[in-house]
């Protein structure tokens, strides 16, 4: 028997659209990295130069995720072996304006706009405040304004089009893709976020055959990247062509043996769409046996399973894919909804509370509430 729940958690277009292989920043529906992950200022000790770049890089996530203090902690510790540092000064700056400081944030403002005025550091790191802060007016502004100011323009481009994305203006946010496309020796992670963005607005539109094309170029140039496959699939999926779609998958398991990605979503279109159980499970099973860490080969081959009904196996897959994937309040869903199957109404509630911790109140409103219906019936 087919389970029907209110929110479909495995729909045939399974691309983690805002999770690009490299980092879009600010990309709308973003999950942000949770502080856990990040080690506390405190935890960091800078020894020599050569781990400048991963501090900045830590204070850069307590940035967009609002902890200035945090910031500025780390970039003491970075001025205080490079004094000068530009990228330094310029989180500092932002920091400040975040916390309201304007006697710290002109400070900083001045020194770097002294040493670096066509530098995009400072109107990049303010945007990334604001946009910590819910200020989306004031983030678009820092990034026009660093766009008409900065000599390169490319990170700040992409940060404005990522903010158009969120806000759901999918015409401004192509056309600062598209300038981007236009610079000559552009880094590859540039080029790819360009046409990956350019791939979701696509198939937004249904724009198919364009995004076939874009998406066909990328796996041309970068063929061991899964996302090129994922949004040509998309874009076959979306005509119909499911034989096109199953066969990008399987390029994508010679072009990159290490991935998961090919055995997680032929399973779902096998199962899915062309009601091929005995295929869907196959590919399932081969990418927990290929991928036995990988938390959600494992909670795919679940959801098969308890789609056909088989809820204590399929509880034994959630319970493994939220060992592996404790923070994904999906995997967490999917094991209160197999424990209510189960008959377990008290280890559903807990698994279907800790889902409910882990979301954002402003965001994904229909999983919010499913989630809260789901907690009041297991009574």
């Amino acid at each position: 028997m087919k389970i029907k729940t209110k929110v479909c958690i495995y729909p045939l277009l399974l691309l983690c659209l805002s999770s690009f292989f490299w980092s879009f920043p600010q990309a709308a529906e973003a999950v942000p990295l949770p502080a856990a992950g990040l080690p506390k200022p405190g935890e960091l000790v800078l020894t020599s130069e050569r781990e400048i770049p991963r501090h900045m890089w830590v204070a850069d996530q307590y940035l967009k995720m609002g902890k200035f203090k945090y910031v500025i902690t780390i970039c003491k510790q970075v001025l205080g072996m490079k004094k000068d540092h530009l990228g330094a000064h310029a989180l500092m700056a932002a920091a400040h304006k975040g916390l309201g400081n304007e006697q710290r944030f002109k400070k900083e403002k001045r020194f770097v706009l002294k040493h670096a005025p066509k530098s995009p550091a400072l109107y990049l790191y303010l945007a990334h405040a604001y946009l910590s802060l819910g200020d989306s007016k004031s983030a678009e502004r820092s990034y026009k304004e660093g766009i008409g100011t900065a000599s390169d323009r490319t990170e700040l481009r992409m940060g404005l089009a990522a903010l158009h994305l969120r806000e759901g203006r999918l015409k401004k946010a192509s056309r600062e893709c598209q300038e981007i496309l236009k610079k000559e020796n552009l880094a590859p992670k540039h080029f790819l976020n360009a046409n990956f963005a350019l791939c979701r607005i696509g198939l937004k539109q249904r724009n198919y055959d364009e995004v076939i094309k874009r998406a066909g170029k990328v796996v041309k140039f970068y063929p061991p990247i899964p996302q090129g496959y994922m949004y040509l699939a998309s874009a076959y999926l979306g005509k119909g062509e499911i034989p096109k779609a199953v066969e990008a998958y399987k390029k994508l398991m010679e072009a990159n043996p290490e991935t998961p990605v090919p055995y997680q979503e032929l399973a779902i279109i096998y199962m899915e769409k062309l009601n091929d159980y005995q295929n869907a499970k196959h590919c399932a099973g081969e990418g927990v046996r290929r991928f036995p860490k990988d938390a959600k080969s494992q909670d795919v081959l679940g959801w098969l399973l308890y789609q056909k009904g088989e809820y204590s196996e399929a509880l034994k897959q959630f319970q493994e894919a939220c060992k592996l994937g404790s923070k994904n309040p999906y995997f967490l869903y999917h094991l209160g909804l197999a424990y209510q199957k189960t008959g377990n109404n008290k280890d559903a509630k807990v698994a279907f509370a800790k889902a409910l911790d882990l979301l954002d109140p402003k965001k994904l409103p229909k999983f919010m509430g499913e989630l809260k219906s789901r907690i009041h019936l297991c009574k």
